[in-house]
């Protein structure tokens, strides 16, 4: 009986040794740390003003901000406005004239531009009859600061020309002021 042949294995199977890696040095881990803290900030930088318009990021985007010294857009959110207390009357001494004096609350956690203030005068059915909307420099005083603080109140008081006689009920409403 003959001995089998020894069993040879294939060459695809063999493994060969391969050398062992360059080890890596720490001044190029700190500089891909670097590189990559550097991105992240450009990032931040360059999206700031969509990170500003959310109330989730915002916080982020100020503490950036705050670092690298740059700066954001003012909070523009019109639902954040609430009126307080409002009230529109004849003037006895001015036929046709009509005095509006109102109050209102920023409740945004930021400060924010002032909105503008829109006024719906209506008929008995609710109809509307006319409607304006106010600038923050027809309605703020001279020398008014540009931003109203988060949780800050505000009064404001105009004069208008008294529209036709059916206009029985107002209403007020906010909307952002353009950005200037």
């Amino acid at each position: 009986m003959s001995t089998p042949p020894p069993h040879s294995t294939p060459s695809f199977v063999e493994q060969e040794e391969l050398p062992p890696l360059p080890e890596a040095k720490p001044a190029i881990w700190l500089a891909c740390g670097v590189l990559l803290a550097s991105l992240a900030l450009l990032i931040l930088l360059a999206g700031r003003e969509t990170l500003a318009a959310s109330a989730s990021t915002r916080p982020l985007a100020e503490k950036t901000c705050a670092l690298l010294g740059c700066s954001l857009p003012l909070w523009r959110d019109a639902s954040a406005f609430r009126m307080l207390e409002h009230d529109i009357r004849s003037l006895p001494d001015t036929p046709g004239a009509l005095r509006v004096v109102a109050g209102f609350r920023n409740e945004a956690p930021w400060p924010q531009a002032w909105p503008q203030l829109v006024l719906t005068l209506s008929d008995a059915n609710g109809q509307a009859l006319a409607q304006r909307a106010f600038k923050p420099e027809e309605y703020l005083p001279p020398g008014s600061p540009a931003v109203i603080g988060a949780e800050q109140t505000a009064s404001l008081q105009l004069l208008l020309r008294e529209p036709a006689r059916e206009a029985v009920a107002f209403q007020f409403g906010f909307i952002p002021a353009p950005i200037q």
